[in-house]
């Protein structure tokens, strides 16, 4: 059968470099804020969050509607159908946004901005409702260092598309821009379409057993699979959700505005607007996302020899957390813009690795497309929608990102307690069954 072609056992490594390939290609929503301006400029607006709006619609699409669906798709037919259904959307999507500056008035323009940018969301949580699962399936074994190598290409694809759109928007136009990456996306999902395949829940490669830590320290009662109603009723779904949630409303919010809170800062001082933005920002979005992709490849393998996501996870949000500040107290400096953003954006770049990292771990591989997606749609997806414009929101409100970024890291140290709070509870349930298998052997 078709759905069962594909890379085997013996090329299961091939699975995180072509997520890592595909991921650098299409996951160009890291680049919104880099249009804001452009946008802003071409159409005499003064409000930031009428042109952010699209960050938030790119997360409806990418966490809250294209995940949910490629998991059901997934945990039924494989990867194929929903990578399928991710390249048609994702070429349509970016079509759309390429006719943003065609009207005169922004009232009509705004229509293809936020359509164009909630259907490439769209495609892209298909994508991404996709590859974690498959990640998963693959590896029982290693699965924060395969989700550490695939996360890695999503972070790169700003580092690679950032200093080549400054440069192909003043030579090419917006649009031209747009349908490039339209090509680029189909070639590389299609691809993944012929190739890609998983083998079933308890599959474990040959020779070797899971490690401990990925499922009988982890699952009550020695339970290795979960279906996603037996998920929702244990605590940790619900620390997870928590946790997630305000570690992405908070990132999201910074990441997506990130290239008008350095505006804001480096104009105190007297610097150019044009070359903070088509010169600062550019370098920036280059710097940090190497910075993340690094983050997410060594935060993976960290992962696995800490000793999973609750141990992980604290460390990650609270240092995280503390770099928002570091950033804010020197923002006027292009120095110091540079090294805060590169520390921060390593310190969240082992964010996603480790979340996606942590439902397989916690809950099993059986229905893993629908918990994984499911989690991520209603937590992360919500902080996404959310956070970029929020953010906003209050920044045009008060008139500076002080205050967003207060409630940013806030969220952080949230986040941060409530992880210790999974870790406490997990090592409790350890010993449990420990004492329970003690007492029946």
């Amino acid at each position: 059968m078709l759905l069962d072609k594909g890379a085997g056992e013996r090329y299961r490594w091939f699975y995180p470099v072509a997520a890592f390939i595909i991921g650098m290609s299409v996951y160009i929503t890291g680049l919104w804020t880099l249009f804001y301006p452009y946008i802003m400029e071409h159409y005499k607006l003064n409000v930031v969050a009428q042109v952010a709006l699209a960050s938030s619609l790119t997360g409806v699409g990418s966490m809250v509607i294209g995940p949910p669906i490629a998991g059901l798709l997934f945990d039924k037919y494989g990867p194929k159908i929903p990578l399928a259904l991710a390249g048609a959307i994702f070429v349509a999507g970016a079509v759309i946004v390429s006719l943003t500056l065609t009207p005169m008035e922004w009232v009509a323009a705004k229509y293809y901005w936020y359509i164009g940018s909630a259907v490439i969301g769209f495609g892209i949580g298909l994508y991404g409702g996709t590859w974690p699962a498959t990640m998963a399936r693959w590896f029982p074994d290693k699965i924060g260092t395969a989700m550490g190598i695939a996360a890695a290409g999503t972070g790169l694809a700003t580092t690679i598309y950032a200093p080549i759109t400054a440069v192909l928007i003043k030579s090419l136009g917006f649009s031209n821009l747009f349908r490039i990456l339209a090509c680029i996306g189909f070639v590389v999902l299609y691809g993944g379409v012929m190739l890609w395949k998983v083998p079933s829940p308890d599959w474990v490669p040959f020779g070797q057993k899971p490690k401990s830590g990925a499922g009988e320290k982890t699952t009550p009662a020695g339970k290795e699979h979960f279906t996603l109603k037996e998920a929702v009723k244990d605590i940790r779904f619900w620390h997870l959700y928590t946790c997630f949630f305000c570690a992405a409303f908070a990132a999201l919010f910074f990441t997506t505005n990130v290239s008008m809170i350095i505006l804001e800062g480096l104009t105190k001082t007297g610097t150019d607007r044009q070359y903070v933005v088509r010169t600062v920002v550019p370098m920036f979005l280059t710097l940090t996302a190497l910075a993340g992709a690094a983050g997410r490849l060594i935060w993976g393998n960290l992962m696995d020899r800490i000793g999973g996501p609750w141990r992980t996870l604290p460390i990650v949000y609270f240092t995280s957390g503390v770099m928002i500040a570091v950033f804010y107290l020197g923002y006027t400096s292009v120095a110091w813009i540079m090294i805060a953003g590169a520390i921060w954006y390593f310190l969240f770049g082992g964010e996603p690795t480790v979340h996606y990292a942590a439902v397989p771990y916690l809950f099993g591989r059986k229905s893993i497309g629908t918990i994984m997606t499911v989690l991520n749609a209603f937590s992360v997806g919500l902080g996404i929608v959310l956070g970029p414009y929020v953010g906003a929101f209050i920044r045009d409100l008060t008139g500076a990102y002080k205050w967003s970024l207060a409630l940013a890291i806030t969220l952080r140290i949230i986040a941060t307690l409530v992880a210790l709070n999974g870790l406490r509870i997990s090592q409790r349930n350890f010993k449990s069954q420990a004492d329970t298998r003690a007492a029946s052997s």
